[in-house]
């Protein structure tokens, strides 16, 4: 039995002759913050929605906490919190209510119900509304109460579709937040999303997914470079000639300048660090003053773009 706490094993599923998985694979670790990401049709949803136990996959294998969601879907859902992209809100229900409502549709017992509920109002931030009408709410709180529903029964894993989805910066920011919050309490999480930043601000490892495959995974945080080579993207300002500038530039093997403002450049590299160093020491060798300069990874953004082409 694998150790993972999510393991997908060559997914398929297909609508009507339009595949929506094909043979889909993806090692998931206790305590990861995984994002996955891809066009529109990419198969984010379907994978989401077979792993929550909602849609059976037509060939492969996938299990959650060690339980095969297609064999035992009652104990998968007993360990997974899942957010669709579009929850349901019920809008003549008091806060109080509609937590109280899921609790017993989670089959809490006392006194856990009533706890689970307080725990759940002190996560939204919402204590002191318990007796509003969930109408009243705007769209950020109401995600975070559709959240903290989520885990009113304390699962391991939360699978969530497009939470952000027509959110406001700060209820973006807030949302963010509690991801982290929740990460640094051990759940694992698995967040599809299509806002690039959200997502390379908190998750460990990002998984890019086209036409129903992983195509690639990157790991944002502090990473050098991206997982398919030594790529850096490096920005230099400097005071002084900038013909002399250039010519360091293109004694650089495989340097190429993708960005142009007065004495800054944008330099894509493919030496890695190495070759990061031995551009800087030849722009001071050149007698060059250097004001400014920062060699990381490209960003999310331009992962994105190289991987799926330009596609939205």
């Amino acid at each position: 039995m694998s150790d993972a706490m999510i393991d997908i094993q060559g997914l398929r599923k297909n609508y009507r002759g339009i595949r929506g998985l094909n043979e889909f694979s993806l090692r998931i670790e206790p305590g990861d913050l995984i994002g996955l990401v891809g066009p529109n049709g990419a198969g984010k949803s379907t994978l989401i929605k077979i792993l929550a136990t909602l849609l059976p996959a037509d060939s492969g294998s996938a299990s959650v906490a060690g339980v095969d969601v297609a064999k035992t879907p009652a104990a998968v859902r007993a360990a997974v919190g899942y957010l669709p992209d579009v929850p349901g809100v019920y809008q003549d229900m008091r806060i109080g209510e509609f937590l109280e409502f899921f609790a017993d549709a989670f089959r809490l017992q006392e006194p856990a119900r009533s706890s689970a509920v307080a725990r759940a109002l002190a996560q939204a931030g919402l204590e002191e509304r318990r007796d509003d009408f969930v109408e009243h709410l705007s769209l950020g709180w109401k995600q975070r109460l559709h959240l903290s529903k989520t885990l009113l029964h304390a699962p391991r894993v939360l699978l969530l579709d497009e939470p952000a989805t027509g959110l406001d910066p700060l209820a973006r920011i807030a949302l963010r937040e509690q991801l982290r919050q929740l990460h640094a309490t051990g759940i694992t999480i698995l967040i599809s999303s299509h806002i690039l930043a959200d997502l390379e601000d908190i998750c460990t490892r990002i998984v890019f997914i086209s036409d129903g495959k992983n195509v690639n995974e990157v790991h944002p945080a502090g990473a050098a470079a991206d997982a398919s080579g030594a790529l850096l993207h490096c920005e230099i300002e400097w005071e002084g000639s900038a013909g002399a500038a250039e010519r360091v530039l293109a004694a650089i093997p495989g340097a190429a300048v993708i960005e142009t403002k007065g004495n800054w450049r944008r330099v894509e590299l493919p030496g890695g660090p190495a070759q990061a160093s031995a551009l800087l020491r030849a722009f001071l060798d050149a007698g060059l003053n250097v004001l400014h300069f920062d060699a990381r990874g490209p960003g999310l953004e331009e992962r994105y773009r190289r991987t799926f082409g330009g596609r939205p």
